[in-house]
């Protein structure tokens, strides 16, 4: 069997790579149409490359051309996934200028990256979707940059760990911690592993991972340097 590996590959979707003309024309006609319903071209640009991204790493791993990966009909819920046959589990997550994608052969993952900017609704976000031990640490917590920092780390481990469920929002994110109540310490739910990281300039990252073999910690890679 092959050893087990919990992957994270990092795309920088503002940078003009030669490899975003391949990896775009290997969208799928569904993928094309999808793309084409967004009402701007920084928008378009933005779905083509991150799907083109997945296909391409994807491709790697099956050891298949990107225009043939094939995705599993009827995935539960609402999380994209590849037949069980791939013996293979990942999920992307990209914002306008990045993307984020997690690749396991042993476990469930999800992945959430996050632009850092000033949220206005950040508050609301707080009240709504956190636990008391983050809310109680966000309280604690400087106003401006610091408390910034602390509420995208919790926001994407939190997002990162529901889709890892394949649940997204329709988790209930105030039932669930990642801060110890006391010691205000990254912690993870049970039987789950977490970690955030810087996702390039401007982004926060996050990666889950369910039933991982214990001490198995993620290695991270570039599109297109590291394909």
């Amino acid at each position: 069997m092959p050893a087990p590996f919990l992957h994270c590959w990092h795309a920088d979707l503002a940078a003009e790579y030669p490899a975003w003309g391949p990896a775009e024309a290997s969208l799928s006609e569904a993928e094309r149409a999808r793309q084409a319903r967004f009402r701007t071209g920084a928008l378009r640009q933005t779905y083509g490359r991150a799907h083109g991204f997945l296909r391409a790493v994807l491709g790697r791993y099956l050891d298949t051309a990107a225009a043939a990966v094939a995705f599993a009909a009827g995935a539960p819920r609402s999380k994209p996934a590849l037949p069980l046959s791939a013996g293979l589990d990942f999920n992307l997550s990209y914002r306008a200028g990045r993307a984020l994608l997690a690749v396991a052969n042993c476990c469930a993952v999800g992945a959430d990256v996050e632009t850092l900017l000033p949220m206005t609704d950040a508050l609301a976000l707080v009240q709504d979707l956190f636990s008391g031990p983050e809310q109680a640490a966000l309280r604690a917590t400087a106003s401006g940059a610091a408390w910034e920092a602390l509420f995208y780390t919790i926001w994407t481990r939190k997002e990162a760990y529901a889709k890892a469920l394949g649940m997204g929002l329709s988790l209930p994110f105030a039932g669930f911690s990642v801060l110890e109540a006391e010691a205000g310490r990254l912690v993870a739910p049970a039987g789950a592993y977490l970690a955030s990281f810087a996702a390039g300039p401007g982004h926060q990252g996050a990666l889950a991972a369910l039933g991982a073999p214990a001490g198995l910690e993620p290695a991270h890679f570039n599109y297109p340097a590291d394909l």
